[in-house]
């Protein structure tokens, strides 16, 4: 496994949402094999939240979580899409796409937090919010490549170790580069309604 797969695989349980403590499915789609290169990653995770819109006939539903609002497309398998209401509180099991994409150098960098920091226009439709990419920048703060780890600044600030199996691939980062981590498409297979507190 590449580090920028498990890179991707650890940021997005630290802080994609607060996921279940499994670890993810993990599976690389695109070529990337040299070091910077942009990786598709297909990952399969659990969040939970609290339902801000939901379509049925569409089948579609805002959810806003630990790291903010996630757009899903509610795969066949949901049988309950019609009994989901706004304001309750479930938990997502999903399938989602992530591009990743190690950026090095001042110019880079900005455009790395310029772009992540869109934001959806007002107004906007479930369909277009699931069309558009969540993207969040993080840091490499450390390579220990004795330990075989690296450490990570998310978006908040929070700072965590993460283990890494590619030896090439964790010795082509440095400290200082950035991680760009677009989530393109989440495929909620499984909604569960949480019982209220």
């Amino acid at each position: 496994m590449s580090a920028l797969r498990l890179i991707a695989c650890c940021f997005a349980l630290a802080c994609c949402f607060h996921a279940a403590s499994a670890a993810p499915a993990v599976q690389a789609l695109g070529p990337g094999t040299a070091a910077g290169d942009e990786r598709n990653v297909a990952m399969r995770l659990s969040a939970t939240g609290t339902v801000l819109a939901v379509d049925p006939a569409a089948r579609l539903m805002a959810v806003r979580g630990g790291r903010g609002i996630i757009t899903f497309r509610l795969d066949p398998k949901v049988q309950n899409a019609d009994q989901i209401r706004v304001g309750e509180q479930v938990q997502v099991d999903y399938v989602a796409a992530f591009l990743l994409a190690r950026k090095r150098g001042a110019a880079a960098v900005r455009d790395a937090h310029r772009i992540a920091a869109r934001r959806a226009p007002n107004g906007e439709s479930l369909e277009e919010s699931y069309d558009r990419p969540i993207r969040f920048v993080t840091e490499i703060l450390a390579v220990d490549e004795d330990n075989m780890t690296m450490r990570l600044r998310g978006s908040t600030g929070q700072v965590e170790d993460y283990p890494v199996n590619d030896h090439a691939a964790l010795a082509a980062s440095r400290p200082g580069d950035y991680m760009l981590v677009s989530m393109n498409q989440a495929v909620a297979v499984g909604v569960t309604v949480l019982p209220r507190q």
